[in-house]
């Protein structure tokens, strides 16, 4: 429960901060395109040359914030405060002109699919950034994994590469663990399951814990700390992708170990002889 009231304030304010950026843009957004407007009608130019002013804020707007609709909602502020400002009767929200009323009809219209489309592509590329920077990441473990000599190296390579990812503590542990560790690190490697944060039966741990094994044979066990909020399902996908490859890595450094020197390697392809009899075709005997 600790760890629980812990985690919700700490993502109320990160939401409340997003917030606060989103507002922050969308002022400054909405104060610039209504600056343009203003001095468009100063220099004596049809203010309507500030629709595409508009269009770009509206861009903008859906780069720079969580959703599509806040570029929306600029266009939308854009249209009223135009309409209420500029636009005669001023300081009234009615448009007398046919030609005004399409203008801006086809502005929000434009505005609206344009925020969501924006905020669209804008999600893609940061998915596709996403993609390119874990697959980085996991070439350089394969990397690592396959220069360490020992289980041992192998599994602490592996440990870096998580703690380093994840952001929080994490300990990969070879063989089972003591008695006078952790209750929930042992029921882990015997009962061959997740146990810890977030499992049944462990409300007051503060360490999820995953079995380290392959193919029937248990390594040992994984501790992922969750003092500060459990892992998400994405996170824990990483999680059980390293601890496969770093399981391959472990069982090919205890085989080559286990291997005496020179075993398991190839003898070499013995030279052709240079006996000419040996090369000479057997020839069929004659029958008396």
């Amino acid at each position: 429960m600790a760890a629980s009231s812990r985690r919700f304030p700490l993502r109320s304010s990160l939401s409340a901060r997003r917030v606060l950026r989103n507002l922050v843009a969308f002022a400054l957004l909405y104060g610039a395109g209504l600056a343009a407007v203003w001095g468009f009608s100063l220099l004596g130019v049809s203010t309507l040359v500030a629709f595409p002013v508009f269009v770009l804020g509206v861009l903008i707007a859906s780069l720079e914030t969580d959703s599509g609709l806040w570029g929306a909602a600029l266009g939308v502020a854009y249209l009223l405060s135009y309409d209420f400002l500029f636009t005669a009767p001023l300081f009234t929200l009615k448009v007398l002109s046919r030609t005004d009323v399409a203008a801006l009809v086809i502005f929000l219209v434009v505005s609206l699919i344009m925020g969501v489309i924006t905020h669209r592509m804008s999600r893609q590329v940061q998915a596709a950034e996403r993609t390119a920077c874990a697959l980085g990441r996991l070439n350089r473990l394969s990397v690592g994994l396959l220069e360490s000599s020992t289980p041992q190296a192998a599994c602490s390579f592996a440990q870096e590469f998580l703690t380093r990812v994840l952001r929080r503590p994490v300990t990969i542990t070879l063989g089972e663990p003591p008695v006078a560790g952790s209750a929930a690190a042992r029921d882990c490697y015997e009962r061959r399951s997740p146990t810890g944060y977030g499992e049944p039966g462990w409300r007051d741990a503060t360490e999820k814990y995953l079995p380290l094994g392959m193919k029937g044979r248990l390594y040992g066990v994984v501790a992922i700390d969750c003092s500060s909020g459990d892992v998400d399902s994405g996170s824990l996908s990483l999680v059980n992708a390293v601890v496969a490859q770093t399981l391959v890595a472990v069982e090919r450094n205890e085989l080559a170990e286990s291997e005496p020197d020179g075993a398991g390697v190839p003898a070499a392809i013995s030279a052709p002889s240079n006996d000419k009899s040996a090369a000479e075709p057997i020839r069929p005997t004659a029958l008396s």
